[in-house]
């Protein structure tokens, strides 16, 4: 089985490079589109193959080049939406959230760090300056209970963005531990990571977790957001995979879809949703993770890679199989 792992490691970062980037750095969602927090998510994975150092360091540059200072609204260190026509790229001057670009964002400068590489890691410690702004667009955002909006005029609290802002919120606390060697600013943003675990805690139902503050129980034959957004809080790390609620949302999961191993969702949803067998291998799940490989052997890594497959799927994918071939963490 490792050789496959690495093999489709190796296919995916290669699909990655020659597919979906432009001269300048950016990674594009689509041939016509850069969404950063795609951008990132993808970036992530590169940190996983080590020939690929240089085509993060691009995407960390491109992204830092593209923060607002400030946003329209009034926030500074976010990105806006991009679309390419050509050579050109232009501000859509929107974003899908302000939240999750930026918490990715931090977890992907920690990922780079801890590769260990000395060019990754004197880059990082550039950024300081920037990092600090970006957890401040948390932290700006963040509410009393601990949670944060999914941008300023869109002030819904979602599971899904909230538990990447606190992945983004220790990675950028362990950053300061280890590249910046700050403590105060160490504790300041754990602390702030703390407040946003209590206000996840707060959104548990009992069985479930809402996938917004102060929505109902989900649906679980909702694919999306309801059934997905269940995985996150393990997937971030927020939870332990042997916590309780990880293991009763985890086999609520799977009784409702007992197929997605071959993408049976797909007829609901027609992307490869990666990172559901992500958080089945942090569940310790290969059966799975094993019968999910297998199927997007057949459907996507042997034909290339076909649309709806995207660069985020890719950066999922190349963690899968760096964790299943013992290279955690995620």
């Amino acid at each position: 089985m490792s050789a496959r792992y690495s093999s489709d490691l190796a296919a995916a970062s290669e699909w990655m490079a020659s597919r979906s980037t432009l001269p300048d750095g950016a990674i594009l969602f689509s041939s016509t589109e850069i969404m950063p927090y795609y951008g990132n998510i993808a970036a992530i994975g590169w940190t996983k193959d080590p020939t690929r150092y240089g085509a993060v360091k691009a995407w960390m540059q491109w992204y830092v080049n593209h923060l607002n200072w400030p946003d329209k609204w009034g926030l500074y260190g976010t990105t806006y939406d991009y679309s390419v026509s050509g050579s050109i790229e232009s501000p859509t001057g929107n974003a899908d959230s302000t939240d999750s670009y930026a918490a990715t964002f931090l977890s992907l400068a920690w990922n780079f760090y801890r590769t260990g590489d000395p060019g990754a890691q004197a880059y990082v410690k550039t950024l300081a300056y920037q990092l600090e702004v970006m957890g401040d667009v948390l932290v700006l955002t963040q509410q009393s209970d601990g949670l944060t909006w999914a941008k300023p005029d869109y002030q819904i609290k979602y599971l899904m963005d909230n538990c990447e802002g606190y992945r983004g919120l220790r990675d950028l606390a362990l950053l300061f531990q280890y590249a910046f060697n700050n403590p105060a600013k160490e504790a300041y943003f754990n602390g702030r990571a703390q407040m946003m675990y209590q206000g996840i805690e707060g959104m548990w139902l009992g069985s479930s977790f809402a996938f917004y503050k102060g929505g109902p129980a989900p649906n679980f034959s909702t694919w999306y957001p309801d059934a997905t957004a269940q995985l996150f809080p393990v997937l971030m790390g927020v939870i332990a995979p042997n916590d309780p609620k990880a293991t009763q949302v985890y086999a609520k999961f799977n009784s409702a879809w007992p197929g997605w191993p071959s993408l049976s969702f797909n007829s609901v949803d027609a992307f490869p949703w990666v990172l559901v067998a992500d958080t089945a291998a942090i569940m310790g799940d290969a059966n799975r993770v094993n019968s999910y490989l297998a199927t997007v052997q057949a459907k996507y890594v042997n034909p290339d890679f076909p649309w709806p497959w995207y660069c985020a799927e890719a950066g999922w994918f190349m963690r899968l199989n760096s964790y299943m071939l013992g290279r955690g963490p995620f």
